[in-house]
């Protein structure tokens, strides 16, 4: 989906999709998740050209963490997870992030409680603040990354988003740093996406 989105196909089509080398049409077996890729061995029935295995992965991490939220699953999390992978993708491929997905999760997750008044939510609240003005004026963050955030902050307590983010920032910088073409701009959500999975999952 997110790979039509930046390509901008349209999301609702008849017809399936097409390997990006051969062109040719997807046969249904080859949709299924995972299994397509499985019985192809990782490559294009038709061309044998490499299929690159990055959407198996996120259906695979999608899955593993639907399979760890029973027997009491957390609809609005899993939505969250799901809206996550798809921005991380669109932020990776286009730096660009889609403020209109971000809303059902949010929404689901105000609908559990809205937060209590205390220091951890006045800090989320100062960086929100803070964030919105260094994306308003500046072009280190984009205002993606702050609606992102401000979509955690409806999922998570305070504590969860703030450590999410610090894990987020920490890793970003580290690659920074290690890559060689330092100049070039990175994608936040992959790493905010990444910190909040690791702190909701094993923060407790």
């Amino acid at each position: 989906m997110a790979e039509r989105t930046c390509a901008a196909r349209p999301l609702l089509n008849r017809q399936r999709s097409v390997c990006p080398t051969c062109l040719r049409q997807l046969r249904w077996w080859q949709l299924l998740p995972l299994i397509g890729v499985l019985i192809q061995r990782g490559r294009c029935w038709d061309c044998h050209h490499p299929i690159n295995l990055r959407s198996s992965y996120v259906e695979l991490l999608c899955g593993t963490l639907a399979l760890t939220s029973f027997p009491q699953p957390n609809l609005a999390l899993l939505c969250g997870y799901a809206v996550l992978f798809f921005n991380s993708l669109t932020d990776t491929l286009q730096f660009t992030v889609y403020p209109i997905t971000l809303l059902p999760p949010a929404l689901l997750g105000l609908m559990g409680g809205f937060p209590f008044p205390d220091m951890p939510l006045v800090i989320l609240g100062g960086l929100l603040l803070g964030l919105f003005l260094l994306a308003r004026y500046s072009a280190k963050f984009g205002m993606g990354d702050v609606d992102v955030l401000l979509m955690l902050s409806c999922l998570a307590p305070p504590v969860t988003v703030i450590t999410s983010l610090t894990l987020a920032a920490f890793a970003a910088l580290v690659t920074f740093s290690l890559d060689r073409r330092s100049a070039r701009r990175l994608p936040f959500v992959p790493f905010m996406t990444w910190g909040f999975v690791l702190c909701t999952q094993f923060g407790n």
